[in-house]
């Protein structure tokens, strides 16, 4: 068991040192641009993984090494040294890795027509819409805001249709290199995979339980690091093959009179104060109008069937008096 064991903790902890030299290489090598927050990611991942490695190999440690174990360990270790483990090459470095962003503000007479071009558009370039918003603001007029992604050989092609929609207030576009946090994913996915395969050999060796147990919980931490590195890998090379295109919609302000304005300005003006007079005049009027209108239409009627009661009550009042007379 012994045996088996000192096997496993020299080639995990070469692998590993290997890896990490191949990591420095790959990141060194590749340039950097100064707006990339995020290239320090791969750093502490590297050193998450190389403590966790450091860790499993703590574990794997026995107590004394026997001569022939130990010669046995040299010997799987230097067939483990002698693979050519890939790193970063010049050729890798040519397939640049490079993650663009497009932002517009756009002014638009037609804010929700010009969201739904752009919807339009994101699909016509090969993309797709990643989020899109429509409301309206405090000023009662409609906003619109939209972000769809676009095949990176697209992107420019995209961002000239977008600007046709409307009054470009604003543009920024962004780059971020991540060729070398890349390429430092996937040597060390390689490192790893190789890692792993010994590991295996190991296991299908092992004659005991518990050398399984080891060798297994071993490969299962190794397993693990290598899904982490490759879910980094795929969206990485997601972000790098499709760039991200964001609108934001605005209406073209209305135009303001300038008696609104001196209205805001709380500035005097005889001229407003005529017109605002003169629009309470012709309001007053208006009134009376319709005061007329409704007195003539309701009263009229009302007026003939008095008139009608005053000659019935006449006549009755006349028979009357002309009885008591006789």
């Amino acid at each position: 068991m012994k045996r088996v064991l000192l096997l496993v903790t020299l080639i995990v902890t070469l692998v590993a040192s290997v890896g990490c030299s191949a990591s420095r290489s790959a990141s060194m090598s590749a340039p950097m641009s100064a707006e990339s927050p995020m290239m320090g990611a791969p750093a502490d991942a590297g050193a998450a993984d190389a403590a966790a490695s450091d860790g499993a190999v703590n574990n794997l440690q026995v107590a004394a090494m026997p001569q022939a174990a130990a010669d046995d360990a040299a010997v799987a270790a230097s067939s483990v040294a002698n693979q050519e483990l890939p790193a970063t090459s010049s050729a890798n470095l040519g397939n640049r890795k490079i993650i663009r962003n497009g932002y517009l503000r756009i002014e638009a007479d037609a804010v929700i027509q010009a969201l739904n071009a752009a919807t339009r558009l994101s699909t016509q370039v090969g993309g797709y819409v990643v989020s899109s918003r429509s409301w309206t603001g405090a000023d009662d007029l409609p906003y619109a805001s939209l972000s769809f992604a676009v095949p990176v050989e697209r992107f420019e092609h995209a961002l000239e249709q977008t600007r046709l929609l409307g009054e470009v207030q604003d543009e920024n576009v962004s780059s971020q290199d991540v060729t070398g946090q890349f390429y430092d994913l996937e040597s060390r996915i390689t490192n790893l995979e190789a890692t792993a395969e010994r590991l295996r050999s190991f296991l299908n060796d092992a004659k005991k339980v518990d050398e399984a147990l080891d060798v297994n919980r071993e490969l299962s931490n190794i397993e693990g690091q290598l899904e982490v590195l490759k879910g980094q890998r795929n969206a990485l090379s997601q972000q790098t093959s499709f760039s991200t295109v964001t609108i934001d919609f605005v209406p073209v302000p209305p135009v303001v009179t300038t008696g609104e304005v001196l209205e805001k300005a709380h500035v005097w003006s005889p001229l407003a104060t005529f017109n605002n007079a003169l629009e309470v005049l012709l309001g007053l009027a208006r009134v009376g109008a319709d005061f007329l209108i409704w007195l003539i239409v309701i009263g009229t009627p009302a007026l003939i069937v008095l008139l009608i009661l005053w000659l019935i009550a006449r006549r009755l009042f006349g028979v009357r008096r002309a009885v008591g007379v006789s």
